[in-house]
């Protein structure tokens, strides 16, 4: 048998792109950074700069583009690739192809020696690639080669899209009816409450949801907790971050929110500040429940998980009596009837028998944990 050639045949088929960015981390129209081979060579404006590379330590640019990356396991996020030709499965590849752009900030990459506007950029902006990042469609696509997704910005490992809507972005997000019940539900019943919250509601019956971008086309920047601690599960040094930056009691509420309906997912990207200009503003609104009352576990784990409180007495509670948060006062009945408004957006689960019921105690059981009633 003749010796294979492998190194020929790894030369002559090999797709080995070399995707360095070369030019100038952008803010607005501002150059804030310094661009070589994909690292920071300097800042021209510590003011404005993303908040992991504030401390500028090497690699801290190729952080910041890591942070910004589509769920590549997510399998329409592949179609998503295929369409645009980005072979790479290389988070800062994938992010510097579409230049870094993302809906809830105001940062973007300009090449060296290149002549365009924040402006220009934004506008080219297309929610053509919806119907592919939302259901793998790949025939149905409005999208041209000048064209700018936001969809290889757009993370986290649900199914979900940009969508523009009258001149304002939403995001669409796909996910089993229960945990789209659970999103929705957990929005109406926070900002009952008066919490700072992000609306969803459920379009197609329940299949899917939806929210206005929060952040208004990028009137002011999202800077996801993760920038700060770079730990994906680092809720205890987020904590003490956000008392010393004077937000705590935004963050107590979400917190209650979570123990109220058994929200085992909070985590450093779905939680974070809002900056304007360089500038911190406050917590960003309480968003991405859809794995609140234990959703995660699979679709029937809600009719088996309402008895359970453990998770909230042990993770919750101990947050809310350190901080002494002043669990507000709950009308059941109230509760009772924005669970029946929401299902009404679940037609499937408003037939569901005993679905109602299992709701309302799991967060009836919860609540009644953290003001101490015993249960029998």
């Amino acid at each position: 048998m003749s010796k294979v050639d492998l190194l020929n045949i790894l030369n002559k088929y090999s797709k080995d792109e070399n995707y360095e960015f070369n030019g100038y981390l952008m803010y607005k129209d501002k150059e804030i950074a310094e661009i070589k081979d994909t690292n920071l060579i300097r800042s021209m404006d510590d003011d404005l700069l993303p908040i992991i590379m504030i401390n500028k330590k090497i690699g801290a640019f190729e952080a910041w583009l890591q942070t910004r990356v589509i769920d590549t396991h997510r399998t329409n996020s592949r179609q998503v690739r295929r369409r645009l030709s980005v072979r790479s499965e290389v988070p800062k590849e994938i992010v510097i192809r579409a230049r870094a752009v993302s809906i809830t900030d105001n940062y973007w990459l300009k090449w060296e020696n290149e002549n365009i506007t924040y402006n220009e950029v934004r506008n080219r902006l297309s929610d053509g690639l919806n119907t592919v990042a939302l259901y793998g469609n790949v025939i149905e696509n409005d999208f041209s080669n000048d064209d700018i997704t936001p969809e290889l910005t757009n993370i986290g490992s649900f199914e979900k899209c940009w969508r523009l809507i009258n001149g304002h972005w939403y995001m669409i997000k796909k996910g089993s009816y229960k945990e789209n019940f659970a999103e929705v539900l957990v929005s109406n019943i926070a900002l009952d409450f008066g919490f700072k919250a992000v609306k969803y509601e459920a379009i197609d019956e329940g299949t899917l949801v939806r929210c206005r971008d929060f952040t208004n086309s990028g009137e002011v920047d999202f800077e996801p907790m993760f920038s700060f601690v770079k730990d994906y599960w680092g809720i205890d040094d987020s904590i003490k971050i956000i008392e010393e930056l004077g937000y705590i009691k935004d963050f107590l509420d979400i917190t209650f929110m979570d123990a109220l309906c058994y929200n085992i997912d909070r985590h450093t990207f779905n939680f974070g500040i809002l900056r304007k200009d360089g500038d911190l503003l406050g917590l960003a609104p309480n968003f991405d429940n859809n794995l609140a009352f234990s959703g995660v576990l699979n679709d029937r784990a809600l009719e088996k998980s309402w008895y359970s409180t453990a998770f909230t007495k042990n993770t919750y509670k101990p947050i809310l009596e350190e901080y002494k948060y002043d669990i507000p006062q709950i009308n059941f009945n109230k509760i009772e009837s924005i669970i029946d408004n929401t299902l009404r957006g679940f037609p499937t689960l408003e037939k569901e028998t005993g679905f109602k019921d299992i709701v309302f105690r799991i967060i009836k059981n919860n609540y009644d944990e953290l003001i101490g009633i015993k249960n029998n």
